[in-house]
């Protein structure tokens, strides 16, 4: 753990602190969630390579289902308690499998094994252990429904103090043979909307980058228009003057983003692109070889619909880490 104690945590850290501290980002306690699945796999080690970066503690944690206890014995208390036991010690078994598989030594990492609610079990580890990040592999666009990126990963992205890491595919470098050599987070897509609450996205976007001295991306897509000029606004964007208007507001508002002196610390660039954001966000990350794309999430009481945003499509698509912030104040 370090020693510094003047360094701030990275849930703590207000953009309007970043141009007057001269610390750099702390992250003490890394959570990731593992179901067993290869999927997880890459998240564990993508953690394990993180936790060796930050100095940080590794929690690594699985919940057993009590409904699959239930389903097993047919609801009988005593035979559901049983088959409970058994289940937590294969768990057990496998997560200490797991870790060694992964490259970790037992010293590196904290199991957490408990059953109920898996959403709320994550909810509450990250209470009770102060949780900076969580980690949490994902099966891709062909998997989206199951165990970990369904219900479960849309609950935690949208309620989590704590910032979640979304992976899906393996990390080119993030291989066995790999595992001794520093964690590198040089591109990093920062895709902001202007909303209020967008600065916190920005603030950890800025301080990952600062960390391996690379750059952020600030990135903005214009999407809206009138409806009566939509079709003529897809065949030809340049000949529209709302679109003019608002692409010429956006870059004077994405440039005011970043104070002169946070610039001395990473490269900041800007892109403005027309279209659907998702499929935008996407594109630019693959052009500019994004390490990972950074993006808020609001709150799941905010919206009956907030997991059918632009921030699940993104996740969804699973090319790239994505890391999810959400906002604090709705």
């Amino acid at each position: 753990m370090m020693e510094n104690q003047h360094l701030l945590r990275a849930s703590e850290m207000p953009v309007a602190l970043l141009a007057a501290q001269p610390t750099r980002l702390e992250i003490q306690n890394i959570l990731c969630a593992t179901d067993f699945s290869e999927c997880s796999r890459n998240a564990f080690r993508y953690a394990l390579r993180l936790s060796r970066y930050f100095q940080a503690q590794l929690f690594l944690q699985h919940t057993v289902s009590l409904s699959a206890a239930a389903f097993m014995e047919g609801g009988n208390g005593q035979a559901m308690r049983q088959a409970l036991e058994a289940a937590r010690q294969d768990a057990r078994r496998k997560m200490r499998s797991f870790i060694t598989d992964g490259g970790a030594t037992p010293s590196e990492v904290t199991m957490v094994l408990n059953d109920g609610d898996i959403r709320e079990q994550l909810l509450q580890s990250i209470s009770k252990e102060k949780i900076d990040l969580v980690i949490i592999g994902t099966h891709g666009r062909k998997g989206v429904n199951r165990l970990l990126l369904g219900s479960v990963a849309e609950h935690v992205i949208h309620e989590s103090i704590a910032p979640v890491l979304v992976v899906s595919q393996p990390v080119a470098d993030f291989g066995p043979a790999e595992f001794g050599r520093p964690v590198e987070l040089r591109t990093i897509l920062l895709s902001t909307d202007f909303s209020p609450n967008a600065g916190r996205a920005l603030t950890y976007a800025l301080r990952w980058a600062s960390e391996w001295g690379g750059k952020v991306i600030l990135f903005h897509a214009v999407e809206k228009v009138p409806s009566e000029m939509k079709d003529i606004v897809d065949l030809f964007p340049e000949y529209n003057p709302y679109f003019e208007k608002q692409v010429a507001e956006s870059w004077g508002r994405i440039r005011q983003l970043v104070p002169n002196e946070l610039k001395q610390r990473c490269e900041v660039v800007y892109e403005i692109r027309h279209g659907n954001p998702k499929e935008e966000i996407l594109k630019v990350a693959g052009e500019k070889h994004a390490d990972m794309i950074v993006m808020g999430a609001r709150g799941l009481g905010r919206s009956a619909i907030a997991w059918g945003s632009t921030v699940s499509g993104v996740v969804r698509d699973g090319r790239f880490p994505v890391l999810a912030i959400r906002h604090l104040v709705e």
